[in-house]
């Protein structure tokens, strides 16, 4: 029982050689390092900030950094299990262990990233690295890098400029969705109205609790993930949603259709205002005009004296409340009283070119002559 379960462990073995992969039977052991398939070895990388050592991660000191490698660039050198890609980990691995020597504490150099390095016409290859340190090691950034530096100048036709890069650049933060903020162990932040699910610790999956509606502010996913907008009419100010500026409206407040609504409203009233004004000082002007009250009662040059009812007479009618039902009365007139009233009012002493002459509608004026 016991051989055919070697055996089979063993054939397993051999096909995934066979196969080129190198990480079966978790050569790394179970812990949380990761196992990287060679083009003809393995290796065994730690999440960042820990080194690896007897099948398992330990927490050091972080010194990352870009160095440009002297050969020409190409694709395969980015491909894992390429011979161009495991030769330039190798040399690049040497190369450190040769310049830390002096150094304490040293563990390993895990390669981050490889890329083209344009230069005087020629493209050679850019390793963005980090230096894994124990974390009681008194290694600091000046040391490290002088140690790099003295190497370079004995190996000056492989490895040149060397120069420190911020965690920040090459920790694995979600851009869209965090901010990165630290130095030798930075950490992922969410940005504002995100927070992160247990699942997640680079990126931040989800909206809080503070994008809500009463704050005025609602979640929308997007492509690049979950972001926390301000509501229709409502735009971000201080890290609030606020209400828009008069005239404005629709998302962040982008929209001025209303100012413009409301510069021509205000301008057609103006106009609309104007236009009663003026109407109504010419209505007033042409009623005064035609005002009967500023008028003569008798036109200069009129010479037609049985002129009609209708005309303007020297005196105006009078109409008594008994009309012709009482042809018998006379009508008080001072002037026209003799006899009792003569010892109150003076006698006429002017001739009457008119007389009143009774009508059944009343009395009227007319000529005496």
């Amino acid at each position: 029982m016991r051989r055919s379960v070697l055996l089979a462990v063993w054939l397993g073995l051999v096909l995934s050689l066979l196969k080129g992969d190198f990480c079966y039977g978790d050569p790394c052991g179970r812990n949380s390092a990761k196992c990287i398939s060679l083009n003809s070895n393995y290796t065994c990388v730690c999440q960042y900030g820990f080194y690896y050592s007897e099948k398992n991660c330990y927490r050091g000191k972080v010194f990352p950094a870009s160095i440009a490698v002297n050969v020409p660039y190409s694709d395969n050198l980015k491909i894992v299990n390429s011979s161009e890609h495991e030769e330039l980990r190798k040399n690049i691995s040497d190369f450190f262990l040769e310049a830390f020597k002096p150094l304490i504490g040293y563990m390993e150099t895990v390669i981050v990233e490889i890329g083209p390095q344009i230069e005087r016409r020629s493209v050679s290859v850019e390793v963005t690295v980090t230096n894994l340190f124990k974390e009681d090691s008194p290694e600091n950034k000046t040391t490290v890098e002088s140690a790099v530096n003295s190497t370079i100048n004995n190996v000056q036709s492989y490895f040149s400029d060397y120069k420190e890069v911020s965690s920040c650049d090459i920790y694995p933060c979600d851009n869209k969705t965090t901010v990165c903020e630290g130095d030798m162990f930075p950490e992922c932040n969410c940005k504002p109205g995100l927070e992160k699910t247990i699942w997640d610790d680079d990126s931040c999956s989800v909206c809080s609790k503070s994008c809500s509606a009463e704050a005025h502010k609602r979640c929308v996913n997007e492509e690049e993930g979950p972001t926390c907008k301000c509501m229709i009419n409502f735009k971000w100010e201080n890290d609030n949603c606020v209400a828009c500026p008069v005239g404005y409206s629709g998302e962040e407040c982008s929209h001025n259709t209303l100012l413009i609504l409301i510069i021509v409203g205000t301008v057609l009233g103006a106009i609309i205002l104007i236009l009663v004004i003026a109407v109504s000082i010419v209505s007033v002007r042409a009623k005064q005009k035609q005002n009967p009250e500023k008028k003569s009662l008798i036109k200069p040059g009129h010479s037609d004296i049985n002129a009609s009812e209708d005309r303007p007479s020297m005196f105006p009618r009078v109409q008594t409340t008994s009309g012709h039902s009482n042809p018998g009365y006379q009508p008080n007139n001072p002037y026209e009283t003799r006899a009792t009233n003569r010892d109150h009012f003076p006698e006429r002493d002017y001739d009457d070119l008119y007389e009143v002459s009774r009508e059944p509608k009343g009395f009227r004026t007319q000529s005496r002559y």
